[in-house]
């Protein structure tokens, strides 16, 4: 490959990582905006945290009868928290050749899941919610083996 067709393949790369960030922000923070919720700060800390790893998992499969929207939100939830961060995965070690090695990929992300719920949780857009770091970890994860596999072709 020629460095001109290696230089624009990055740009488009660069691109649609920036068109994804851009994405990611809106659904991580800028969707709830406007939302008023009927509590006060410390009803609301209260009320939008779980610490508990797969608590809703857990609740769903013991819960005696579900009517089928709680079903489809828990799937909607769990399968859009890992799909949210796929290309998170894929594009962050395309971009970025330090973030070819897996540790500092991992490493990365989990710092930047963890500050994304902690800044929902103290800004009031979301909760802190350990399912979501631990899906969207999954999700990134999924995203780098792609990547990686991707070489193997």
């Amino acid at each position: 490959m020629s460095k001109v067709m290696k230089a624009n393949k990055n740009k488009i790369i660069l691109a649609i990582l920036a068109i994804y960030g851009i994405v990611l922000l809106y659904v991580l923070f800028f969707r709830r905006i406007g939302v008023d919720y009927p509590w006060t700060y410390p009803e609301y800390l209260n009320a939008m945290h779980n610490f508990i790893p797969f608590k809703s998992v857990y609740d769903l499969f013991t819960a005696p009868v579900l009517p089928v929207s709680v079903v489809f939100r828990f799937a909607l939830n769990f399968f859009g928290n890992i799909l949210l961060f796929i290309p998170w995965g894929v594009l962050l070690p395309a971009c970025f050749e330090r973030m070819r090695f897996f540790r500092r990929f991992a490493i990365l992300t989990l710092v930047t899941l963890i500050a994304v719920e902690t800044i929902q949780i103290l800004t009031m857009l979301g909760s802190f919610d350990i399912e979501d770091i631990s899906l969207n970890m999954a999700g990134a994860c999924i995203g780098y083996a792609i990547w990686t596999s991707r070489k193997k072709l």
